[in-house]
């Protein structure tokens, strides 16, 4: 058995305060560590279906870190070259990590994904590489809509509790809000859907993209988010998110990454500010490929 064949199936796990309960898929459990590898594995598994690709060719990614995390991880185990494009302020330990699984990366200025992407769509034409294209491609969202958005209605309602209120996401490329939101909405009506963004960089509640440290989120576009079907977009500075990120570990003892804290603090403020009860977030990675900046 293939390691990326263990993908998926997380456990949803409470975390309680103050009379209100948010429910973190514990997505930091997957094989390489993140939610990223439910659609780096979707992608890849499509295109060796279709024959796109074949062992020895090479992938192009661009990337904050955990989806060039997650390619590398299935080129070393399935005979692909990876080459990752990548602002250079990402966390030092995922750099480190993507170049253990044998992947090569080119870094371009802080905070440059628009150039980081041009990059990867110039070197794939022109090189002929297989270009994952996380940002722009269906098949990030159909990955959570097939598979994360049915475990998570399983889980809860396996737990007997009334339907959750809200489901709240941090945005990167819009994948997961879009994919698991629209399965899950279609199993509760009356869920509510919200997205997580930084402060800093508050492009879907219609402010200028900027440099934040919620690593993984705010990549300055919306990508394949659809506003419309979004209820609410709630902001967090870096520092709360990062602040709850090491309250998670030291109370809860869950490690987990800045994003994840960002997606905690917003379920409970959100669940605060509507007196609900229960919110369903994504526990999107391991806290220790933070450790330097946490």
């Amino acid at each position: 058995m293939k390691l990326s064949y263990t993908v998926g199936n997380t456990p949803l796990i409470p975390i309680r305060f103050a009379g209100y309960t948010v429910w973190g898929k514990a997505e930091f459990m997957n094989p390489s560590g993140s939610v990223k590898d439910r659609m780096a594995t979707h992608i890849i598994n499509d295109a060796e279906k279709k024959g796109l690709i074949k062992r020895g060719d090479t992938l192009i990614e661009a990337t904050s870190g955990n989806t060039g995390i997650s390619f590398a991880m299935l080129a070393a185990e399935r005979g692909y070259k990876m080459k990752i494009i990548m602002p250079s302020n990402m966390s030092e330990e995922r750099k480190s990590m993507m170049r253990l699984y044998g992947a090569e990366l080119i870094q371009v200025d802080e905070g440059d994904f628009d150039g980081a992407i041009q990059m990867r769509d110039d070197l794939a034409k022109a090189k002929g590489w297989f270009n994952c294209n996380q940002f722009h491609n269906p098949l990030n969202i159909e990955a959570h809509y097939e598979n994360t958005g049915p475990e998570i209605k399983k889980q809860y309602n396996d737990l007997l509790l009334p339907n959750p209120d809200v489901f709240v996401s941090g945005t990167g490329t819009g994948g997961t809000i879009m994919g698991a939101g629209k399965y899950l909405r279609r199993s509760w009506a009356d869920l509510k859907v919200v997205a997580v963004e930084p402060t800093e960089s508050p492009v879907m509640s219609g402010g200028e993209p900027g440099l934040h440290g919620i690593q993984g989120i705010g990549d300055g576009s919306k990508f394949l988010v659809d506003l419309d079907f979004v209820d609410e977009v709630r902001t967090v500075e870096t520092e709360c998110a990062k602040a709850i990120a090491r309250h998670l570990a030291t109370r809860y003892g869950l490690l987990v990454g800045i994003s994840a804290g960002s997606n905690v603090f917003a379920s409970f403020q959100w669940l605060r500010d509507n007196n609900k009860t229960n919110a369903v977030t994504i526990l999107c990675d391991r806290g220790s490929r933070y450790l330097s900046c946490l």
